[in-house]
């Protein structure tokens, strides 16, 4: 916005509070900050629309805290023509307390109640959405609001903070319409907010002691070894470890392990290849207390030794291969498999969907194997008897010659009486002179193939792209110079940045199609950030079906179009600022980042 814009905002905005203030010589400059950021909101004064969301997170840090002692102070307030209110930091109202039938009509008539959103972007200058804004205290009085139905009202809020992260997780309001003490309502509202913060400390101790009890018992075990332990607030790690990773491999570690201990339901142990070339394997055990999860426990095991990066072994394989990439993670991924199939074993690759398992195994084919023949099967599009029959057939078929490598991809796709009747008719094999096996399959498979597993001499994991930061600009070149062979087509630093963070749910598969496309339709020299498809403006790891893809690029494209506007996005869309905000936080997308 030019000054000017800004200026003339700031007088319309003075304007229009002039004319409804009873006082306007005590205009307050927190009010009229408040009433210009609504004008540029172009909510309008005359109208009311608080959007609904349906089923808000009630099961929140702020409401375990907060809900007891609403309750409480409700009961010391039954009869009074007040109501007590818990937000997040979004303005969604999260809960409502009130004991006054009369008061509870008009709240309900101004939508004041769970559910719906109070943020000054909907319903302009207000209690819970100005203190939101503003990150401090506030009372709005009556004709202090910003739209008409909301004049009889008046609002004390006051933020609440996490008391250690000083995050802003949401707001307590008081709501009353007797034009009593006001300084008495901020009081109120202040001493409850404090009491919140207050408890909100007491859970995130309790739930840290019991971290860190945890995190003790393992560090005073007979052989404790490296210990990690974290959660969202905290981080702590034994001198064993420590000493043990530090620079790029301590990074790496704590991105895994919070990625492991975000997936509650992960139980167990998982390697993971550090930039070093080390491998780590963490045993993560949860820490639940109070039936909440306080974070999670890593008994660290360090394999092998750091190896430098121009490590001559490492380029050779990398060279002879023919493959685009160098974080650590992949090379150490590429040289196991390489080290595998030329010793003959059978092998199992384990990765998420398009992160190169197939390109890897057919590069190393191509490399050692070329006088025997490369033989890939799907597994069979029916799983009747006959059709499952022939596929087993076929696949016994083809290892018992020797000349044969054979390759079954995605074997997390068959049923567990196919793999058995699998493992039951490929065990016996000799495999002196049987074809070699190389099987594929999803992360989310490993630990579940009881059977399958025993068949492979050798597991190795391929990392995906978002544990590969460094390869996404030789990925992007190489994809480039794939589409446009003759051409000097390149990407502009701001574009590659914006690459670079996206999360690339679909790998490297992923990365091949955003080229094809933008070579096809960009004729020009430079790929520029505008260039960029919407897919490359969000922050989900979420594979999406192919309806959900269209979806949220039709809200993206949108969002584009009017400069991140949301509520001009919604009606062009025909759907409702709730619904839009739904479908924003499940693709992952984020306005602010679009501009």
């Amino acid at each position: 916005m030019s000054q000017r814009q800004a200026g003339s905002s700031l007088t319309a905005a003075r304007e229009l509070y002039l004319e409804v203030a009873e006082d306007p010589g005590r205009v307050r400059p927190l009010v009229v900050a408040s009433w210009q950021r609504s004008i540029e909101y172009a909510v309008k004064s005359s109208e009311f629309d608080a959007p609904y969301l349906e089923n808000p997170n009630l099961d929140t840090l702020l409401t375990r805290a907060a809900l007891p002692i609403v309750d409480r102070l409700h009961e010391q307030l039954a009869g009074d023509p007040v109501s007590t209110m818990i937000t997040d930091r979004d303005g969604v109202v999260l809960s409502r307390r009130l004991s006054h039938e009369g008061l509870t009509t008009r709240l309900n008539r101004v939508r004041l109640a769970p559910g719906h959103v109070y943020s000054e972007r909907y319903v302009g200058t207000n209690g819970i959405g100005t203190a939101l804004a503003s990150g401090r205290p506030v009372l709005i009085v009556g004709s202090e609001h910003y739209v008409e139905a909301l004049r009889d009202f008046q609002c004390a809020a006051v933020p609440i903070q996490h008391p250690t992260r000083r995050t802003l997780l949401g707001a307590f309001n008081l709501t009353t319409t007797r034009q009593g003490s006001a300084r008495m309502l901020m009081a109120l509202a202040r001493s409850v907010a404090g009491q919140i913060e207050s408890e909100i400390a007491a859970i995130s101790s309790r739930r840290e002691r019991a971290l860190f009890q945890d995190y003790i018992e393992a560090c005073s075990s007979v052989r404790p070894g490296p210990v990690l332990a974290l959660n969202r607030e905290v981080v702590m790690m034994n001198e064993q470890l420590s000493a043990a990773v530090a620079g790029q491999d301590h990074y790496a570690l704590l991105d895994h392990a919070r990625e492991i201990a975000d997936d509650y339901r992960f139980e167990g142990t998982r390697s993971i290849a550090l930039p070093s070339g080390r491998v780590a394997e963490l045993r993560v055990s949860r820490c639940r207390r109070e039936g909440t999860d306080a974070g999670a426990v890593f008994r660290v095991r360090l394999i092998g030794r750091p190896q430098p990066r121009s490590a001559a072994p490492v380029r050779r394989a990398r060279t002879s291969l023919g493959l685009v990439g160098s974080a650590p993670q992949w090379l150490r991924a590429v040289a196991e498999s390489e080290a595998a199939f030329t010793a003959g074993s059978w092998l199992r690759l384990v990765g998420e969907a398009g992160v190169g398992k197939t390109a890897l195994i057919e590069a190393i084919h191509r490399s050692h194997g070329a006088e025997r023949t490369l033989a890939m099967m799907e597994p069979p599009l029916s799983e009747s008897h006959h059709a499952a029959q022939q596929w087993l057939d076929d696949v016994r078929g083809l290892l018992s010659e020797p000349s044969h490598v054979v390759v079954l991809r995605d074997v997390h796709l068959l049923s567990d009486h196919l793999r058995r009747r699998l493992t039951t008719l490929v065990a016996p094999l000799d495999r002196a002179v049987a074809g070699q096996l190389v099987m594929t399959s999803q992360p989310s498979a490993v630990g579940a193939d009881d059977h399958l597993d025993y068949l492979c001499d050798a597991s190795v994991e391929v990392p995906p792209i978002r544990h590969r930061y460094e390869d996404i600009d030789s990925l992007v070149r190489f994809f480039l110079r794939k589409y446009r062979p003759y051409g000097e087509t390149t990407c502009s630093p701001e574009a590659l940045a914006t690459l670079q963070r996206c999360p690339w749910p679909e790998n490297i598969r992923q990365i091949d199609s955003v080229i094809r496309s933008l070579v096809r339709r960009n004729a020009g020299r430079v790929i520029r950030t505008e260039d960029l498809p919407p897919e490359c403006r969000v922050s989900s790891h979420k594979v999406l079906t192919a309806m959900e893809a269209l979806e949220r690029d039709a809200i993206l494209r949108g969002l584009m179009e009017r400069n991140s506007n949301v509520q001009r996005t919604a009606q062009d869309l025909g759907i409702s600022r709730a619904t839009m905000y739904r479908k924003m936080r499940r693709y992952g997308i984020v306005p602010s980042s679009l501009t």
